[in-house]
C-alpha cells in the first residue's frame, strides 16, 4: 500500500545540536575526570586500530557514555536536555503533518539508546537510529548515507507499506549526509543549509525560544 511519508533526520533539523554532544556536555558534569579518560581512550585507539576503523572507534568510545546512565535517566535526558534545543518550526510541522495524515520516520545516525524516547516527545511513528550492543560495540552498519535507505525500505516493507513518492517529504541540514535518503521522496528540504542543489527547497528554522530552555 502507498503511503505518504515525511522523514527526518535528527542532528541539526529536528534539533539545534548535535545530541552526542549534549550528552558529551552533561556526562563531563556528572563523571569526575570523563574527559581525560574519554580522551586518552581516543588517544590510544589512535593510534593503535586501523586507520580505516578509526571514525568507529572514535563513535564507539563516545557511546560508552551511556554506560553513566540508567533508563529512566536517558528519559529525562531527551525530555530535559535534548528536547530544549527544538526548533519550534521542527516541532510545529511535525504535529502538522502527522495531522494531516502523514506516516512519520525520525531516521538518524544517533543511537536507539536515546533517540526512542523522542517518540514520547513527538508524534513520529517509527524511530530508526545506530544500534549497539551492551558493550556499546555497534550492531551492524551506522545509520547513515546508504543504511538509512536500507533501514527505511526494510521497515516499510515489514509494515506492507511503499513510499508514494509524490506526496511524500524529507527533512535533513545536511545534503552531503543524506542525500540518499532525501531522494526517496519528491519534496526535499535542507534545514538552515545554504548549498543550491536541483530538486532540494530551503528552510530557515531558528533555536528554541529562551521561554522554552532550561533556567
Amino acid at each position: 500500500m502507498k503511503q505518504k511519508i515525511a522523514l527526518f533526520d535528527f542532528d541539526k533539523t529536528v534539533i539545534s545540536r548535535d545530541s552526542i554532544l549534549i550528552l558529551y556536555d552533561k556526562t563531563c558534569k556528572k563523571v569526575p575526570g570523563f574527559r581525560g579518560k574519554l580522551y586518552g581512550n581516543l588517544l590510544k585507539g589512535a593510534l593503535t586500530r586501523h586507520p580505516k576503523k578509526i571514525k568507529t572507534t572514535v563513535k564507539e568510545e563516545f557511546l560508552r557514555m551511556l554506560s553513566y546512565y540508567t533508563e529512566d535517566e536517558l528519559k529525562a535526558f531527551v525530555y530535559e536536555d535534548l528536547m530544549q534545543h527544538a526548533f519550534q518550526e521542527a516541532v510545529d510541522e511535525i504535529h502538522r503533518l502527522k495531522a494531516e495524515g502523514y506516516y512519520l520516520m525520525l531516521v538518524s545516525a544517533s543511537v536507539e539508546n536515546y533517540l526512542t524516547y523522542v517518540k514520547d516527545c513527538l508524534p513520529f511513528d517509527h524511530i530508526i537510529g545506530t544500534v549497539i550492543d551492551q558493550d556499546y560495540k555497534l550492531v551492524g552498519e551506522n545509520n547513515r548515507h546508504e543504511q538509512k535507505v536500507n533501514n527505511i525500505l526494510a521497515h516499510l516493507s515489514e509494515k506492507n507499506m511503499a513510499i508514494d513518492y509524490d506526496n511524500s517529504l524529507s527533512y535533513s541540514d545536511s545534503l552531503s549526509a543524506d542525500r540518499p535518503m532525501m531522494e526517496l521522496t519528491r519534496y526535499r528540504y535542507l534545514i538552515n543549509n545554504p548549498v543550491k542543489a536541483e530538486g532540494y527547497l530551503h528552510l530557515e528554522w531558528h533555536d528554541t525560544p529562551v521561554s522554552r530552555r532550561k533556567k
